[in-house]
């Protein structure tokens, strides 16, 4: 005979008791007194839940699992308990979501009982076999629709978000948003003619880089604290020659002394339209990373122009990351991208690497829009007196 507990707390006490020694007939009594008070929390009804579908009715089951989740929907194990339960009715896509629920809310909990530990485990793989399933089956789909062909890479990168192999990287400029610019992380090279002849100066380029690393004169850090704003860092960067430059153009004005040692440079640039904004660009510089150099993530200062490298000197262990995709540095290829996106470099190589850098506009900018936004930009700069490095 089933004793009758009082409160709603006991008979849950009561209703667990009886499920860990077997008596499921038993725990339905106790869970069922206890959420007949109408002051049951979520887990008496989660352990009416048990000894419902340990008795094999799974419609009672799911009932009292959804009430659970009604009373609180971070209940962990009637999250677990749901995800099972669909799975055990062949629907792995309501499962995986339950259990993805589950997963990322016992991330938040530092500490949890061996029990839970062990669903959990089996609940991601679980979740993660449905994932490669789903992946599989989607992408057989798509293949023999043309997935894969020339013209398909902005669908392909579509894909690679939805099954989160990517995530999305937007364009966050500092300062200032330009809107409805495309989120292109780097550029087709086809869609810039003057690419072309700038490479072709790539061996006088380098020449001139070279002369530069050789004296080392009017090389400077990158990062340069300035007096009239708060310093940062940016990863032990600041002051440092570990990530130097050497300006021919800064801030849109020509540095007279270093542009008078690379002519060639300067004159390979004159058909290139670079972003020309009274005070503030183009910059154009030979950009020096060190061995052992990270430059940590980070976002430039508008999403109107695009930096361009050209790889002068490139030894093995480099790279460059914008968003989701990393490229390493080829020796006279030019790269464009769009640096109001995150984006980071390193050189974990024991040499020198150099890259000319200069910023372009963006091409879906008209004449007038440029010249618009230059107006704008340069009234800014007059308004505050400063000149501030928009480049890198």
């Amino acid at each position: 005979m089933v004793a009758a507990p009082i409160d709603d707390a006991s008979a849950t006490a009561a209703g667990f008791a009886a499920l860990d020694r077997g008596d499921l007939e038993a725990a339905r009594v106790y869970f069922d007194r206890a959420v007949a008070t109408g002051e049951a929390d979520a887990s008496a009804w989660f352990g009416l839940a048990r000894a419902h579908g340990d008795l094999g009715a799974s419609g009672a089951e799911s009932d009292a699992l959804d009430r659970a989740l009604k009373i609180d929907s971070r209940h962990l194990p009637s999250l677990l308990a749901k995800g099972d339960l669909f799975a055990r009715q062949g629907d792995l896509r309501a499962a995986d979501s339950f259990y993805r629920a589950a997963l990322k809310l016992a991330a938040t909990i530092p500490s949890l009982p061996a029990e839970l530990r062990q669903a959990l485990g089996r609940a991601q793989a679980l979740s993660q076999q449905f994932a490669r399933n789903y992946e599989s089956h989607l992408l057989a789909a798509l293949g023999a629709a043309g997935l894969g062909s020339p013209g398909t890479e902005r669908f392909t990168h579509a894909i690679d978000l939805l099954l989160g192999r990517k995530q999305i990287y937007p364009q966050q400029p500092k300062y200032f948003y330009y809107p409805e610019l495309p989120q292109i992380q780097f550029f087709d090279r086809s869609a810039f003619p003057w690419i072309v002849a700038l490479e072709g100066e790539f061996e006088s380029i380098r020449a001139e880089a070279c002369a530069v690393l050789e004296t080392g004169r009017g090389i400077e850090p990158y990062v340069q604290r300035a007096t009239d704003r708060p310093a940062s860092a940016f990863g032990g960067l600041l002051d440092n020659p570990d990530w130097g430059a050497f300006f021919l153009i800064k801030d849109g004005l020509t540095v007279a002394e270093n542009a008078v040692r690379c002519p060639r440079t300067l004159a390979a640039l004159r058909d290139v339209p670079l972003c020309r904004i009274d005070g503030r660009t183009p910059s154009v510089l030979f950009s020096l990373l060190r061995s052992g150099a990270r430059i940590p993530p980070h976002h430039g200062f508008m999403n109107a122009r695009l930096i361009c490298h050209l790889p002068l000197i490139v030894p093995p262990g480099g790279a460059l990351r914008v968003g989701n995709e990393t490229r390493a540095w080829r020796e006279g290829e030019i790269l464009l991208f769009d640096d109001s996106i995150e984006h980071e470099a390193w050189n974990s190589s024991g040499e020198l690497r150099a890259v000319l850098i200069f910023d372009v506009w963006r091409p879906e900018l008209s004449e007038k829009e440029r010249a618009l936004v230059a107006a704008m930009l340069s009234a800014i700069n007059d308004f505050d007196g400063a000149r501030r490095k928009w480049t890198e």
